[in-house]
């Protein structure tokens, strides 16, 4: 079965109620796969089989549904002509600005002056005609985008906010109730004016984002350099950044240095020094000095691009959306049927008068329908989802999606890759011991020409010791990696194997005792060590080393005290330099000497014992391994396109500090949504009841049932959904030691 996916823009949705009714009605098409609606960013994502729903379909589904849409593609970035007067225009307009062009403003803004012309001649004057007539035309001009949403839901068959309200509207009109009838309606349209300035204020915090990249560069050229659009630039072009200016396009420096501030793409502001060979990123500025760039992306492809569409494309939903889903399915039509029931039944038994008791009984019935809108407890999740997902972005981390933020508060084990993540990530050569004559170059030439194409960080590491003494790396034939031991191939005539200790057992070499002693020696002093060998015989070992992070003990130690219960690192490494560095850290358990499949399993095995698991690495080396876990976290993904489809979690540096961050706001995100959905059913269930005793009128209804509940929502979630910066990040090691009270039990399990 293949399947085709779409997306595109929409307008018009504006409630969190009307999307996850649209959603429901497009899943109802034979062959939509699946269906995923961004109120925040305005799209809407489909899967489809072609072979059974067309487009078309779906776009008069959408469109009879009241909602106007047009191609995701054609909203892109457009990459010629108007696209930079677009960008400064956005750049230049503030929210503020932008309310301004909204239509509702201004039919807002007339529903309320007849509303107080109402109120004045009704009060001051006595005119009950006129104030009726003011009224009546507040209600219609106020209430105008209302109706026009109604009509579409009763054409669509679907009952919502819309329609309840234009009920109430006109029930209370029926009733003589013309105050009220344009109060609610008034106070309604504030509420939803006020809900899209709100969710395009989140919308706007990450886009913006994309206004750090200039709109112009500096192009260098023979004749000198000329200053042109960023999107007619080529790949392979060079240009010219001087100090104070930002990057206009992703590249590779070719000469010069400066401290870059890269916050726009790791969420931190102190600059890093970069010089000729770094790579610099599009949107980050550079403070001193003159660069010349080589240009590696086109504008439409840079990576500050990159992290925008994948917020815009974020799944907003999470598991705890299961409930809300199911509550507002049955909610809002129950709700319907009590109001019916208040309306005509209480007065066959109170009142004076069927009629009379019918009037009173009515205006409680449509207190009910107004409080009958689940639409805060709907927005609950989505609204506190894009928050987090937009503010960690900000902060140097890529959320995926809410499942993640859910799981990743669920998580009580962690598991750590150790290469890169633990440790900085970059070996050096400590020490090189041969026998039988062999000297260091040689040593070093030999094992550096046959990991001359590898990536693995050790492997770098000989390579750069190879650069530093000035050898060249020598022909190799009938070159063979071979798993889980390393590499082997003929030099010179002669068979040579270059890898880990397990070569040795394999191979059954022989292994010289003064070898074995300073194997020993090395391994407990945490180095990671490589044989070399010829057919027969280990002829010499060099040790790399890679220093432990910073700050890697306190983040262990900030994990606990975030209620992770346990700590387990994996690693290809052999078990003695595994269980020294597991100890100096104080994690829980370590898994040695694991190949790449293995992780993965012990990730299942993990699963199976503990429960959710978060895995970190690099997103590169264990793609397998963050895969199988409930949450896979990418360490240092900053420019890595790999890692950023490897993992669910990206964080764009190799600080701990981002980490930190990421567990602070994805529990306060899940406490907020908590708080959010409670919240709003306590206050409907009390104006639900007292709606029975005559305490709440219709604008109460709609001030604290509706409109107070959404925008307390939204509020709660925009100012509260924040993370934390790691306490021990910028603190000087010494004093960021921490002595635990509990004692740890240390499990070592080798899998050979």
């Amino acid at each position: 079965m293949s399947s085709t996916k779409l997306s595109y823009k929409v307008i018009g949705i504006d409630c969190a109620g009307c999307g996850k009714t649209l959603e429901k009605k497009l899943l109802g098409l034979e062959g939509v796969l699946d269906v995923r609606i961004n109120i925040v960013f305005k799209k809407i994502y489909f899967e489809i089989e072609p072979t059974k729903v067309s487009e078309e379909q779906i776009k008069s589904v959408i469109t009879k549904a009241g909602y106007s849409l047009y191609k995701d593609e054609d909203s892109e970035f457009k990459l010629e002509a108007d696209l930079q007067d677009e960008l400064e225009k956005r750049h230049q307009q503030s929210i503020w600005k932008s309310i301004f062009k909204k239509k509702e403003l201004y039919t807002i803004i007339v529903s309320g002056l007849l509303l107080l012309t109402g109120a004045l001649l009704q009060f001051a004057f006595a005119k009950p005609m006129g104030s009726r007539i003011a009224y009546i035309l507040g209600m219609l001009i106020g209430g105008v985008f209302i109706f026009k949403k109604a009509f579409f839901s009763i054409k669509g068959l679907k009952i919502d906010i819309n329609i309840l309200m234009t009920v109430a509207a006109i029930g209370a009109i029926i009733l003589g109730e013309d105050i009220e009838a344009t109060s609610i309606v008034f106070l309604f349209s504030i509420a939803e004016l006020a809900e899209n300035i709100s969710i395009e204020s989140a919308k706007n915090s990450i886009e913006s984002l994309i206004n750090y990249a200039p709109s112009k560069a500096t192009l260098k050229t023979k004749d000198g350099s000329i200053i042109v659009p960023a999107t007619n630039v080529e790949i392979n072009s060079h240009i010219i950044v001087k100090a104070g200016e930002r990057i206009p396009l992703d590249g590779v420096i070719s000469s010069g240095k400066s401290y870059i501030n890269q916050a726009p793409i790791t969420g931190e502001s102190m600059p890093a020094l970069k010089t000729k060979g770094d790579e610099v990123f599009a949107g980050t500025l550079c403070e001193d000095g003159a660069l010349t760039i080589l240009v590696t992306k086109r504008y439409e492809d840079i990576f500050l691009r990159k992290i925008v569409e994948l917020v815009e494309e974020s799944d907003q939903r999470a598991p705890i959306d299961r409930f809300v889903d199911n509550f507002a399915k049955y909610y809002t039509p129950i709700m319907f049927v009590v109001a019916l029931i208040t309306a005509f039944i209480p007065p066959i038994f109170v009142g004076s008068t069927y009629l009379a008791g019918l009037i009173i009984w009515s205006k409680i019935a449509l207190v009910i329908l107004v409080i009958s809108c689940p639409c805060a407890v709907v927005l609950s999740t989505p609204i506190t989802i894009v928050v987090a997902i937009s503010r960690s972005a900000r902060n140097g981390v890529l959320i995926k999606g809410g499942s993640y933020i859910e799981s990743l508060s669920k998580t009580k084990v962690f598991a750590f890759d150790k290469t890169g993540t633990l440790t900085l990530g970059h070996p050096q050569v400590q020490e090189i011991i041969t026998i039988d004559g062999y000297e260091e170059r040689e040593l070093l030439e030999i094992s550096g020409s046959l990991e001359i194409n590898s990536k693995h960080p050790i492997a770098k590491a000989i390579k750069e010791k190879m650069l530093d003494d000035k050898i060249e790396a020598i022909d190799v034939s009938d070159f063979q990696s071979i798993t889980g031991m390393g590499v082997q191939g003929i030099i010179n005539g002669q068979e040579w194997f270059v890898g880990n200790h397990r070569m040795i057992v394999e191979r059954e070499l022989e292994f010289d005792d003064y070898l074995k002693t300073s194997l020993a020696i090395m391994q407990s002093e945490q180095k990671s060590t490589v044989i070399v060998s010829n057919k027969t015989k280990v002829i010499g070992i060099i040790s790399v080393q890679d220093q432990l992070k910073p700050h890697a003990k306190g983040m262990i130690h900030e994990l606990k005290e975030l209620n992770i219960k346990r700590t387990i690192m994996l690693t290809g490494d052999n078990s003695k330099t595994a269980s020294e560095i597991a100890s100096e850290l104080e994690i829980d358990e370590y898994y040695a000497e694991l190949l790449p499949d293995q992780k993965m399993k012990i990730i299942d095995e993990i699963y199976e014992k503990y429960g959710h698991v978060a895995m970190i690495g690099d997103g590169i080396n264990d793609a397998p391994a963050l895969a199988h876990a409930n949450v896979g976290i990418a360490m240092g993904a900053k420019g890595s396109d790999i890692a950023l489809e490897a993992a669910d979690i990206a964080l764009m540096t190799d600080s701990f500090d981002a980490l930190h961050y990421l567990m602070t706001i994805s529990k306060k995100a899940m406490r907020v949504i908590i708080q959010n959905i409670t919240l709003a059913l306590l206050i409907k269930l009390v104006l639900f009841v007292l709606s029975y005793f005559g305490f709440i009128d219709l604008w109460m209804a709609v001030l604290i049932g509706d409109m107070g509940v959404s925008l307390f929502v939204i509020f709660n979630a925009i100012l509260r959904v924040k993370g934390k910066r790691m306490t021990h990040e910028y603190c000087d090691d010494d004093l960021c030691e921490v002595d635990l009270d509990t004692s740890v039990t240390k499990q070592v399990k080798v899998i050979s």
